[in-house]
């Protein structure tokens, strides 16, 4: 058996045999990317591309709360679901104090806690702008202090990362790496449910501008992701052949696959729909691409959940 034939045959090995926990871990980490989405793209088209109609500011808000308070409930319970698995006494386990307090002293606890308040500040400042919101537009101030607070809620979660995980022993310039690649692919894809919304209510020209301007800003977070993903590249794995020798090395790819899906979609959005938009205003197959563009998308954070769960990369054995 060839060796790339033998890597695929793991992977599939692996996704079948996972166990309760296995799989319990996969969904409070996808919660946990799609809160990180969330905040960053959530912010960014609340920042840059609202339409000021203030049905808009309520669902960007509201967006990025909901996905702020998943991500921290997934926190919370991956938390406890690495408490259960260590304490081995099944779910009773995750209520397990002593063990709780053991791991807050190793790097899962400092992750964690850098999580909780990740998400935990967005959740509030969401909350505090809604409650200021009334008929007439909210001021700059509050935009800004939201801003900021939305801003340090994504360094600490961003922090995390370094803190544990794949990159925790590596260097400064893989965790910088991992810190870029994460907040790159957050504010792209974490913006896709705002701009459905504006591309189903909105009004033809005004969407289509804002379209084209987030697709602008879209080309710096794709080359930001391709310059962080080869500096992953070349310190998670000794030789370019494991790529495809490996189990992790094929889940990569499979990965990247999904990324290349995505990017089409992305391209026949900017380059064939906007353009149709800004011309007839209707946005019907816009919608069409972007809601393609959020299914891709959850499949990319659920294999980036597997390959942060169930497989390690060759040069750090799980």
């Amino acid at each position: 058996m060839t060796p790339g034939i033998a890597a695929l045959f793991d992977v599939a090995v692996m996704a079948s045999s996972l166990s309760g926990w296995e799989l319990a871990s996969q969904l409070v980490q996808l919660l946990e990317y799609a809160g990180i989405a969330g905040i960053a793209g959530g912010s960014v088209c609340l920042l840059r591309y609202r339409d000021e109609r203030r049905r808009a500011v309520v669902l960007f808000v509201s967006y990025i709360g909901l996905c702020a308070l998943a991500g921290f409930n997934g926190a919370l319970l991956g938390f406890l679901l690495q408490v259960g698995m260590t304490s081995g006494a099944g779910l009773a386990g995750m209520l397990d104090l002593e063990m709780a307090r053991l791991l807050l002293g190793f790097e899962v606890g400092s992750a964690t806690l850098l999580r909780l308040a990740g998400f935990l500040i967005p959740t509030l400042a969401c909350a505090w702008f809604a409650s200021q919101l009334g008929e007439r537009p909210p001021s700059r101030f509050r935009y800004h202090a939201l801003g900021a607070a939305h801003g340090f809620a994504l360094l600490l979660l961003l922090a995390s990362f370094a803190v544990a995980g794949h990159v925790a022993v590596l260097g400064p310039v893989a965790k910088a790496a991992i810190a870029l690649h994460v907040l790159a692919a957050a504010t792209w894809v974490g913006a896709f449910v705002p701009l459905l919304h504006l591309c189903l209510h909105g009004e033809g020209p005004v969407t289509a501008r804002l379209m084209k301007r987030f697709g602008d800003m879209a080309r710096h977070c794709l080359f930001a992701l391709f310059v962080a993903g080869l500096v992953l590249v070349f310190e998670l794995f000794h030789s370019p052949g494991e790529l495809f020798s490996t189990a992790y090395g094929l889940a990569l790819l499979g990965k990247l696959a999904l990324v290349a899906a995505l990017l089409a979609l992305a391209a026949c959005n900017r380059f064939a729909f906007v353009p149709r938009m800004a011309r007839s205003g209707g946005g019907g197959r816009l919608a069409w691409g972007i809601r393609a563009e959020i299914v891709v998308a959850a499949l990319i954070l659920a294999v980036t959940g597997y390959l942060a769960t169930v497989v390690g990369p060759p040069a750090m054995p799980m």
